[in-house]
């Protein structure tokens, strides 16, 4: 018997209803598949990248890390500190005893005292970025570098690969990988290698 278009038989027995014990027997047909169809939506939904007016996370960061970066090349410091948190970590694989301003960082104050050290030490800082890949809160960048040195005018060209790490829109962790060998060299402008070869001698 139907009553006002709702179903009043027994619906316990019904195959699969252990998989829908939630949804109400009573419920009419129609209101059940707008249920259904408004999950399904919502599920679609959430497993979609995010978007925030109109573009995806991955590319909004992808913008910020430029940002960041077009920011600290032409000497911004404070713009480019604004792109990240409060707490942020900055670690960078690169010898300290040669580079000790290099060593790890945490926080703005101290990330804005070692780019100031940098430019203090360069005149103009350019660079190519052929590769920046993002997934989620991750953005990882494979860069050309250039330091023009304050003291001879010399160009100091490396490559090196920068992993960030976003949170609520702003950079937390910066991580980079430099080819140390090349950077040392050009820095002290001399070849190294006999260097750490007469140092293997000396302590053997």
């Amino acid at each position: 018997m139907q009553a006002h278009g709702r179903s009043t038989h027994n619906c316990s027995h019904e195959p699969g209803i252990a998989l829908a014990r939630h949804i109400d027997c009573n419920t009419p047909v129609v209101s059940r598949i707008a249920g259904a169809r408004n999950r399904a939506l919502a599920l679609r939904n959430a497993m979609r990248p995010m978007r925030t007016g109109g573009m995806t996370v991955e590319k909004l960061n992808r913008q910020r890390v430029v940002h960041l970066l077009d920011a600290f090349a032409r000497g911004d410091i404070e713009a480019a500190l604004s792109c990240c948190t409060d707490d942020v970590d900055f670690l960078t694989h690169a010898p300290i005893d040669i580079l000790p301003h290099m060593v790890p960082r945490h926080g703005k104050a101290e990330l804005r005292a070692l780019w100031q050290t940098v430019w203090s030490r360069y005149s103009e800082i350019r660079y190519k970025a052929p590769h920046i890949v993002a997934e989620g809160d991750e953005v990882a960048t494979y860069m050309q570098t250039y330091f023009r040195k304050r003291s001879n005018d010399r160009v100091v060209q490396f490559d090196m690969a920068v992993f960030y790490t976003f949170r609520n829109g702003q950079v937390a962790q910066i991580r980079e990988i430099i080819d140390s060998y090349d950077l040392v060299q050009q820095v002290l402008e001399r070849e190294i290698g006999p260097l750490i070869v007469g140092a293997r001698v000396d302590g053997s």
